[in-house]
């Protein structure tokens, strides 16, 4: 049986065979080249080599928009599994049904703006819905099979959501629920700001207590149903983070049962469940519900307004740059020099 998203089989006398497309005819159909080897690592290496060189035959004038994105999304093999898995998903769900059965090659402008317009999605997912098209319609462009159509296409602009932060009343609230319930991976989360897919992948050989450290190497994703454990999202995000002392005597004190820091029978706890928990413990503090993500915030806001520079900041929270971090946050810091000025109150009142 092949491995999910390969194209390998064990066949009956011990080798390995990997098909690939070397080409497509002029009707569009696909032209098939087989590998073949006992060793499985060195038939997938070949292949992977050959998606990436493969020349297309003979794409003609009927070749339809979903047998290009089949063509695309196989040539793409730099593509993280979770990301592919998020392209395949909204290829399938919002592109095809309105855009698939199109001869690429008459696909115009005004198709594009109509397919955008009719989306009722948010319009950050509008954009990257369009930017996943406009990739596929790049890499046929590379190779002469369209000219640019979406250069012109306009875009829903995107409105700046408010960020939800807990208070510090309600964060100390949580945390009085999170002793009582002896969790400390929420406590990590808000005096870290690791994501919860980061918290459920780490293991106890990834925290250096001596050191009071935390390497940031794996997150927990579920690919196409299944739980795996992958690299962050971004190389930024493989980070070394900073424990302050206090929780560094909370994690000495915490009983290792598992590999996993975060465990249950033995094993890891997925997201799914991780977030359930959550909402109860909200539930149980007396608080409004919130997301998962919201920790992360409450985090980088406390980090703000104890002082903390924004390079720092930006480092344990993995982002991919200072800018993206400071405007994320910045109105964290507004609100923070705000309530500093108003402490100048106090002179005016002693003048009166």
């Amino acid at each position: 049986m092949a491995r999910r998203g390969e194209n390998i089989y064990k066949r009956k006398d011990g080798r390995y065979e990997g098909r690939y497309i070397k080409g497509y005819n002029a009707n569009g159909k696909a032209i098939y080249g087989y590998i073949y080897s006992k060793s499985y690592s060195d038939v997938k290496e070949k292949t992977t080599m050959l998606k990436s060189t493969k020349k297309y035959i003979g794409v003609g004038s009927s070749m339809k928009l979903s047998e290009w994105f089949d063509i695309w999304l196989d040539s793409e093999t730099d593509i993280k599994k979770t990301t592919k898995s998020v392209y395949e998903g909204h290829i399938r769900n919002h592109i095809l049904p309105e855009l698939g059965n199109k001869q690429l090659k008459k696909i115009t402008t005004e198709d594009l703006q109509k397919f955008v317009s009719g989306l009722d999605l948010s319009p950050s997912t509008v954009k990257l819905v369009f930017s996943i098209l406009k990739s596929a319609l790049k890499s046929a462009e590379e190779k002469g099979y369209v000219s640019d159509t979406w250069s012109n296409v306009k875009l829903p602009k995107k409105k700046k959501s408010e960020i939800a932060i807990l208070t510090i009343s309600e964060q100390k609230k949580l945390e009085n629920v999170l002793s009582k319930n002896n969790d400390i991976g929420i406590l990590i989360c808000l005096y870290t700001g690791l994501r919860i897919g980061e918290i459920c992948a780490l293991k106890w050989e990834d925290i250096n207590l001596e050191k009071s450290l935390i390497h940031v190497r794996t997150t927990q994703a579920r690919i196409n149903g299944k739980i795996e454990f992958i690299s962050p999202k971004s190389k930024s995000s493989e980070r070394t983070v900073p424990i302050p002392d206090f929780l560094r005597n909370e994690l000495s004190d915490k009983a290792k049962n598992s590999e996993f820091l975060i465990s249950k029978h033995g094993s890891y706890v997925d997201v799914r469940t991780y977030r359930r928990r959550f909402k109860k413990l909200l539930k149980k503090a007396g608080l409004s519900d919130i997301k998962f993500h919201a920790l992360r915030h409450t985090f980088a806001t406390r980090a703000l307004e104890v002082g903390m520079e924004y390079k720092t900041l930006s480092e344990i929270l993995g982002h991919s740059s200072v800018a993206f971090t400071m405007d994320v946050y910045v109105h964290s810091l507004e609100e923070h020099k705000k309530s500093q000025m108003n402490k100048l109150e106090k002179i005016f009142d002693l003048q009166s």
